[in-house]
């Protein structure tokens, strides 16, 4: 948490002076003000001690860590430069306060540049506080029942409660999974595609064909379109995690031979609870937009910001 608040901080100081330097010295055009950001977070966190306090204002051993980044890209501060660093900054605040105290905080261009550069902190807020919003909300969330489970067993019981046999073909090069599907289209087999990728393999050898498996056992990516293919049939790229690809095909489906209800229990329940979980994520904002004072402002098609460091 620590670096990704001290990269914001480094963008929005970057960016903010940067822009600075841009802008004429002509009066700009009146702008919306944006209320300030403090300028130094006030906490008592083990990580980011206070430093100092200028008229109340804390300055933490993040704002020298930051002082530092600004002239050398590093988080580790040696000893003897946190006081002369922490002079630096207590300057800083006491002409930064002064200013505002002549209501020079109140200029077009700081407000101006003041909008851009707090895009990446309200970006960072909202994500982190919206994380927080959602375990809040899925922790009160009730537990999936038996008999919820056994409802969805039942109404899925031939899926379930099946075991298949399939072909696949694995990369993790989308761009050879889009070209194998192309192939596969053209009239070649799997079969045809992974022998040709390993030529050397014994012909009794079939790698890419699958003994049975449960349902409860085949890949998650898989369920869905498997769900709705007949032996047969060939899927398109289906993507899953660390870059996998898959292209694969249903040969057989049977009844299964063991799996009945206590056996898919677990795993009906952990489905459920994610399904629930999500949809709680999905739709956490729909009671929240009706209550709250909504106003959308025209705005430039095309704006243009500078975000070179």
């Amino acid at each position: 948490m620590r670096h990704v608040l001290s990269f914001i901080l480094l963008l929005l100081l970057v960016s903010a002076c940067k822009r600075s330097e841009s802008l004429p010295p002509a009066p700009a055009p009146a702008v919306h003000p944006v209320p300030a950001l403090p300028m130094a977070a006030t906490t008592t966190d083990a990580e980011d001690p206070i430093l100092a306090t200028v008229n109340g204002q804390a300055v933490t051993m993040a704002d020298v860590r930051m002082a530092l980044r600004l002239k050398s890209p590093t988080d580790d501060v040696p000893e003897e430069q946190i006081e002369p660093l922490l002079d630096g900054l207590i300057r800083q605040e006491l002409v930064a306060q002064s200013a505002a105290q002549l209501g020079l905080e109140k200029d077009a261009h700081y407000q101006t540049d003041l909008a851009i550069a707090s895009a990446p902190l309200n970006a960072f807020r909202r994500r982190a506080l919206g994380d927080a919003y959602f375990h809040a909300q899925a922790a009160k969330l009730p537990p999936v029942t038996d008999a919820e489970a056994q409802k969805f067993f039942e109404d899925n019981r031939e899926t379930l409660a099946s075991e298949v046999r399939v072909e696949q073909f694995l990369t993790r090069d989308l761009a050879a999974a889009e070209a194998a599907h192309k192939e596969i289209l053209a009239g070649k087999s799997i079969g045809d595609i992974a022998r040709a990728a390993h030529p050397g393999l014994p012909v009794t050898e079939k790698p890419w064909e699958l003994a049975w498996q449960p349902w409860q056992l085949v890949p998650e990516q898989w369920r869905a379109p498997l769900a709705k293919m007949k032996p047969g049939e060939t899927s398109g790229v289906i993507s899953g995690p660390k870059n996998r690809y898959w292209i694969i095909k249903l040969l057989e489906r049977r009844p299964s031979q063991t799996m009945d209800f206590a056996q898919a229990r677990a795993g009906i329940i952990e489905r459920l609870t994610a399904e629930r979980t999500e949809a709680t994520r999905e739709h956490m904002a729909d009671p929240l937009i009706g209550a709250a004072k909504i106003v959308r402002h025209k705005h430039v098609a095309k704006a243009k910001v500078d975000l070179e460091p």
